[in-house]
């Protein structure tokens, strides 16, 4: 557990690096690794235990990682660019919300929703910083 909390620790700094520095490879490179954190150890924990609801917290979590998939492509400040990207954001906040839950019913350190709480608050910074044109536009 304790390599995983290592990991998870830097993903959390990766991702408020990415927040102060408007650099959203970092900030979605947090958000990526972490979610992978969480699907491979709820598949450790289903094979455990056969309980299904770890599958179905991978399966969140995977969706997170895609949703979070760091790229390189240019921020245009297009309507669509923002729309995306404040959908995006909404939904890796809930994401992290159902995490803070899910941490309370399971086996995992109640530390750990600290983890998910700070990763719940971060995409609302983004949001703000998209809203208020505050990402440097780039061209391609």
């Amino acid at each position: 557990m304790l390599p995983q909390i290592i990991v998870a620790s830097t993903c959390i700094l990766v991702t408020l690096y990415g927040v102060f520095r408007k650099n959203r490879v970092f900030f979605n490179l947090g958000y990526f690794v972490y979610g992978l954190i969480v699907v491979f150890s709820e598949i450790n924990f289903y094979l455990q235990s056969q309980e299904i609801i770890h599958i179905a917290t991978a399966s969140l979590w995977l969706i997170q990682s895609s949703l979070a998939l760091p790229n390189k492509l240019p921020y245009d400040g297009s309507k669509i660019a923002k729309s995306a990207g404040i959908k995006i954001y909404i939904c890796l906040s809930i994401i992290n919300l159902y995490g803070i839950f899910i941490v309370r019913a399971s086996d995992v350190p109640d530390f750990v929703s600290y983890f998910h709480a700070i990763l719940a608050i971060l995409p609302v910074i983004a949001i703000y910083l998209i809203l208020n044109n505050k990402i440097e536009i780039t061209k391609s």
